[in-house]
């Protein structure tokens, strides 16, 4: 069951197609894949590896999940990821895929090391109704905005 971390969560549908979206973090390593609410090991090994305590999955696509032309949705990635150059973290590129095909998949970023606050203020910037955070457990949460 998801674990909700606001009252204010979108509606059933909404809510049932973010969890069950396959995060995928195009590692340098290879493809590390991230689930609602599962602990990840190899998560953690990263966290371990870039000495960092937690990290997001972020996307600057289809804000408020409305369907955005590429165009728009790539310079919108493309601001978001200037963001978070400025605060010097590692970013690696990442998808978010619906296992039923309904939704289109989305670019997105993994940050290492960027606590929760400001992925919430970046989720909240680019008008996100979500974003996914790892806390020191290595358990990707997401996280109502």
């Amino acid at each position: 069951m998801m674990r909700m971390q606001q009252a204010d969560s979108p509606d059933a549908a909404l809510a049932a197609a973010y969890n069950a979206t396959q995060y995928e973090v195009h590692a340098p390593h290879g493809l590390l894949p991230l689930r609602v609410d599962v602990p990840s090991p190899p998560l953690k090994a990263v966290h371990d590896q870039l000495h960092v305590d937690c990290s997001a999955f972020l996307t600057a696509w289809n804000p408020r999940s409305v369907p955005t032309p590429a165009a728009d949705n790539a310079a919108a990635l493309a601001r978001m990821r200037r963001d978070i150059a400025a605060l010097g973290l590692v970013c690696w590129r990442g998808w978010g895929r619906d296992p039923t095909g309904r939704w289109q998949a989305e670019e997105s970023l993994f940050v290492a090391g960027l606590d929760l606050a400001r992925a919430r203020e970046l989720g909240r910037r680019y008008d996100q109704h979500a974003i996914v955070h790892a806390a020191a457990d290595a358990v990707p949460r997401l996280i109502w905005l």
